[in-house]
């Protein structure tokens, strides 16, 4: 049909950034808008973004869309447009700007609870779990489990460490937000979802940007930015 068509293959065993739940997710975009975020949330973001940048012939090059939307980030105009939607949506003014300085403890509401998940051993964090932990937020409070069950926008799982970290026994692994739901059962399985080991792996979370088309050896491939 004559659509040009590209897809952007990533790592999705491991939760992208450090961030699970509603709120938590919302504050880890703002910070990587602001060219603060997460290093993986901030390739992946601007991969996705080049793509589009790409196809609107706005970029002519991967690599000159992922730079154009990195400087947006970099230079506060990311930000600058997001908080002008929200303005446009009836945000009001007060809002915008803790948004802008970061006091986000004026926007969004607190955890009733916070409990630390420690390390049990030393070693390397081999994977993390994300459809495990996706779960488990969602028994915090932080999705449906039916159509009709209430969000609890605060709860949710803040990571310490994630996949390729050097830990320590008792460092601290993640932080879980709750109103009172993390039972002895839901924390084991918060505890489950980190296997640490011996083994140090580089961790790429955009593997390639894969063009309709091309042979396989013309695939752009992106890997991780250290």
């Amino acid at each position: 049909m004559g659509v040009e068509t590209t897809a952007v293959l990533t790592e999705m065993d491991t939760p992208i950034g450090y961030a699970i739940g509603n709120s938590l997710e919302i504050i880890e975009s703002l910070e990587c808008i602001k060219g603060k975020g997460p290093s993986d949330l901030e390739n992946i973001t601007c991969a996705q973004g080049a793509v589009l940048l790409c196809g609107a012939r706005i970029a002519k090059t991967q690599e000159e869309g992922e730079e154009m939307i990195r400087k947006t980030f970099q230079d506060g105009s990311a930000l600058d447009m997001f908080l002008k939607i929200l303005k446009n949506q009836g945000v009001k003014r007060e809002t915008l700007e803790s948004l802008r300085r970061g006091d986000y403890d004026k926007v969004f509401a607190k955890p009733k609870y916070v409990e630390n998940i420690t390390s049990k051993t030393s070693g390397v964090i081999e994977a993390v779990n994300a459809l495990a932990l996706g779960k488990a937020t969602v028994l915090l409070g932080g999705g449906r489990q039916l159509p009709g069950d209430e969000i609890e926008p605060a709860a949710g799982i803040k990571l310490f460490r994630t996949k390729g970290d050097k830990v320590q026994e008792g460092d601290i692994l993640a932080e879980v937000h709750h109103d009172g739901r993390l039972s002895t059962a839901l924390r084991a399985r918060i505890d489950e979802a980190f296997t640490i080991g011996t083994s140090s792996k580089p961790f790429k979370r955009v593997l390639a940007v894969v063009k309709a088309g091309q042979d396989t050896e013309d695939y752009e491939v992106y890997r991780k930015r250290s």
